[in-house]
């Protein structure tokens, strides 16, 4: 009787995992991942053939002996110990439900923005030829140079007229009306958090009062007023970014552009809409932002950062790209999340060693008061100028375990993660023998000296 309650147990259990196994074997052929599904539907041969194989066994009456009967008792309290704590609560990280209170290590500093790389190169920090690649590389893919022209068409859109007349409606019935909103305008993720003085630039660059390639930088003092942050998030194409620096590169350059532009235009409309409910709000996107858009996720709630500085959300992964609000409307805060993140990335280095200008260190320290993994800003951008595909390199999202397509059966295994310490080796090392630990990457030459795109037109020589 025992045994064959035992036998059941193992064969119901073994079939589930199989037919896991089989899901997601389709799933990767979906996904255009080959290796995966070939070795997903391997997997899935040898495991149905053992549970056939078993089954047998069963039926023939092969399973009394004593040997075999121990077999089946260390295979059942192995497989399932195994399956509990794939699912049990352990290694959380209460650090990361303090958000970026958790990062602290001491005194925070202000940044001024005009010591980002990209800045640096706009007014010849990094001599005039580089400086002005940058700008001709993003117009040689006609989809990645006109979303990347139309971001910066929104600059002048981040702020306008408030309206005399405010809502009285109450903090909790803002935010419903205001997440509504933003998603009706296309943003896949929406959070609210606080303004945080110490994650705002302390001085904004200007691009158009700058002089390109020689400089100086012009900037002028942040004065952001406002007390809320909605930091919003939209999704990249799966497929699009895994063209990165391949010959099919220009896809993913384009991919990056016309989602930085849509979710630019989402910020300056939900801006727009806030200050026709009576009440302050400025925009902030990629050609003109205030705030470090990152940390504010966090503490938003969307996701946490990870050892390559992106957020790391549940749905998406890093596949996304980030715009916000701030604004002196009443609403009400999201608390940030623990997904597992710091945990993984503590032993995954898969961004790391992929990285072609290796602009990752393996090392966290401590950067502005927070702490993080550190990279080197400078040797990541040289990269993106150094040849014809290079340009917005998106090879550390393509790598990330977590970057899938929001499918059935990868929302299980990052579900696992998020609460599992087991589950979060497995996951690697699933990922590891599925889909390979090194990717190849290609180079392509510069065929020409590109023109500046449009957008750089009017500014100062």
């Amino acid at each position: 009787m025992i045994g064959g309650k035992m036998f059941y147990f193992l064969f119901v259990i073994g079939a589930i995992y199989a037919l896991f196994t089989f899901w997601f074997a389709v799933t990767s052929y979906q996904e255009k991942a080959l290796r995966a599904a070939f070795l997903g539907t391997l997997f899935f041969g040898l495991m149905a053939g053992l549970l056939a194989f078993y089954a047998w066994l069963h039926e023939t009456g092969r399973l009394e002996g004593s040997l075999l009967w121990n077999l089946q008792v260390f295979a059942t309290l192995g497989l399932a110990l195994f399956t509990l704590f794939l699912f049990l609560p352990t290694g959380r990280n209460k650090r990361a439900l303090a958000g970026t209170k958790g990062m602290s290590a001491g005194p925070a500093e202000n940044f001024n923005q005009k010591d980002t790389v990209f800045n640096i190169a706009h007014v010849g920090g990094f001599g005039p030829k580089v400086g002005r690649q940058r700008w001709a590389l993003q117009s040689r893919d006609p989809f990645g140079g006109i979303f990347w022209t139309l971001v910066m068409g929104l600059r002048g859109q981040v702020d306008g007229k408030i309206s005399s007349e405010k809502t009285t409606l109450s903090a909790r019935e803002n935010t419903k009306r205001i997440k509504e909103t933003a998603r009706g305008l296309g943003a896949d993720l929406v959070g609210i958090t606080t303004l945080k003085e110490d994650l705002t630039y302390s001085q904004s660059f200007s691009y158009e009062e700058s002089k390109l390639e020689t400089g100086p930088p012009v900037t002028v003092p942040v004065e952001l007023r406002h007390k809320y942050v909605i930091v919003l998030g939209k999704e990249m194409d799966y497929q699009k970014i895994q063209a990165t620096l391949t010959p099919e590169n220009e896809a993913s350059v384009g991919e990056v552009g016309k989602t930085y532009y849509g979710v630019a235009q989402i910020a300056c409309a939900l801006s727009s809409y806030i200050r026709q409910l009576g009440f302050p709000a400025r925009a902030h996107h990629l050609r003109n932002e205030q705030i470090f858009q990152v940390p504010h996720a966090v503490d938003a709630g969307l996701g946490e950062q990870g050892r390559f500085n992106y957020l790391i959300t549940p749905r998406f992964g890093p596949r996304v790209r980030l715009s916000s609000v701030t604004t002196a409307l009443d609403l009400d805060e999201d608390h940030p999340v623990d997904l597992g993140v710091q945990d993984f990335c503590s032993y995954c280095k898969l961004c790391e060693i992929n990285c072609p200008p290796q602009a990752i260190t393996g090392e966290k320290g401590s950067v502005r008061g927070y702490t993080k993994w550190i990279q080197d800003p400078q040797k990541c951008f040289l990269f993106w100028v150094s040849a014809a595909n290079t340009f917005a390199c998106s090879q550390c999202l393509k790598v990330c375990p977590w970057n899938k397509p929001d499918h059935f059966v990868h929302r299980v295994g990052f579900w696992a993660a998020r609460r599992s310490f087991l589950s979060r080796r497995v996951l690697y090392w699933l990922h590891v023998l599925f889909y390979g630990r090194k990717y190849s990457w290609q180079r392509l030459p510069h065929q020409e000296e590109a023109e500046l795109p449009p957008e750089t037109s009017g500014w100062k020589r």
